[in-house]
């Protein structure tokens, strides 16, 4: 591109940036006040996201696992196509584990902020969604090594064995 077209496309497009700053401001005001949440609910995300694919090399290893044979973890991991092929690994009640998880934690993080709000106002500090958050993540990375531990991961056995004893 010649400079004369590139500084007349700078140009333009600075001009344009002050189009709808009434909606823009707004926009930003909005995402501002949300970012705290959505970065909460993206966590959760990724935390239910690691939790199925652990889940998914559980099934596999189970799938291919024998008397005789022992699967490693890659060889796990390998296996996730040949269980879904065997149905045991299914792709809609994945979606629906997954989509259940988030709607029921952001119910659990909404109450527990709501919770916190009215105790802010009543001049006390929130603690009930710290508390709500710090639970559904312990939840979540449980799940998570105790799949891991069913997948025959050793190194996480010890620890699947700790954090049950100090659940019960």
């Amino acid at each position: 591109m010649e400079p004369d077209r590139f500084a007349e496309a700078i140009n333009k497009a600075a001009c344009r940036l002050g189009d709808y700053w009434e909606i823009k401001v707004v926009a930003g005001g909005m995402l501002a006040a949300a970012e705290f949440h959505l970065q909460l609910m993206s966590l959760f995300v990724a935390l239910i996201v690691i939790d199925l694919a652990t889940k998914w090399i559980e099934l596999a290893h189970n799938t291919v696992k024998t008397n005789d044979y022992t699967p490693g973890l890659l060889e796990s991991i390998k296996a996730i196509p040949q269980a879904h092929r065997e149905g045991v690994i299914s792709s809609k009640k994945m979606k629906t584990q997954f989509c259940g998880k988030i709607i029921v934690y952001v119910i659990v993080v909404m109450a527990g902020s709501i919770m916190d709000t009215m105790t802010v106002q009543a001049h006390s500090y929130g603690l009930v969604m710290p508390l709500c958050v710090s639970y559904l993540a312990a939840s979540e990375l449980l799940s998570i090594v105790e799949n891991l531990d069913g997948a025959g991961v050793s190194a996480v056995h010890d620890l699947a064995a700790l954090i049950k004893r100090k659940r019960g």
